[in-house]
């Protein structure tokens, strides 16, 4: 069965085993032919078991799941309205593109987001936690059922990838799907596809700009981004070289 609040990929066999669809990786019993009673320790553990041995300090993949449940479980949409989401987006549709899709690679496309990561964006974009000149104007106005409706409504809509690139960077598939040391997996919180985790509000990352891409992992590097969940990405980030953040970039814009 799939694993609760794991990315899509990664399944609890009912008898055996948790299994991950990320190459030849080996499984982590569950125990003696029996069901699980806890899958969310056993596909913790096996998220520890694909990823190279951390250094002391340092996040694993399964730490970082743990902490995103552990950090509240309270949905993003509680009391939004889509059709208010869908009136209020008006004004957002000149650079996210109508049902947001954006039509251009400048700016970042809405649809599909999980609720849960626009309103903590939005909020902080209102309080100047997140910084860039259009949308701390944008945002500064919002009432907070405002950035509730705006979420659900993005959230609710279909996510459309154009013009995927057709050639990436091998080193950037490899850093995505298997990590290194000291530098989980980006798979195990977005996705093999990345198509993101709504339950504990990771983004998907399908469909952004390259430059966008690595302008958020450089903010995140240099600790500009340390609000919200965003907390999570600095230690991975600080790992990173520019190359490696021009590869995962390059790798990103293939995923369709």
């Amino acid at each position: 069965m799939q694993c609760p609040g794991l990315p899509s990929g990664v399944h609890l066999r009912r008898r055996r085993s948790c299994r991950v669809s990320l190459g030849n990786r080996p499984s982590v019993p569950t125990g003696q032919g029996r069901p699980s009673p806890n899958p969310h320790r056993d596909c913790f553990a096996m998220m520890s078991a694909i990823q190279p041995p951390p250094h002391r300090g340092r996040l694993t993949a399964g730490m970082l799941l743990g902490l995103a449940f552990l950090a509240g479980a309270a949905q993003a949409d509680d009391g939004a309205s889509i059709e208010a989401g869908r009136e209020a987006s008006q004004s957002c549709a000149a650079c996210h593109g109508a049902q947001g899709n954006s039509p251009t690679p400048a700016f970042p496309s809405l649809a599909g987001q999980p609720a849960r990561y626009l309103v903590s964006q939005l909020k902080a974009y209102r309080g100047g936690k997140r910084e860039n000149a259009i949308m701390n104007a944008q945002a500064a106005n919002l009432s907070d059922q405002q950035i509730r409706d705006l979420a659900a409504y993005y959230a609710a809509q279909r996510r459309e990838v154009a013009d995927p690139a057709d050639a990436g960077s091998e080193s950037g598939a490899i850093l995505y799907a298997h990590g290194r040391e000291g530098v989980p997996a980006c798979a195990a919180c977005h996705g093999v596809g990345g198509h993101g985790n709504r339950p504990a509000g990771f983004p998907a990352l399908r469909g952004l700009p390259s430059a966008y891409v690595v302008q958020s992992l450089t903010d995140f590097r240099d600790g500009k981004r340390a609000f919200g969940q965003g907390g999570l990405m600095l230690p991975i980030a600080a790992e990173l070289s520019d190359e490696d953040i021009q590869a995962l970039a390059a790798h990103i814009a293939t995923l369709d």
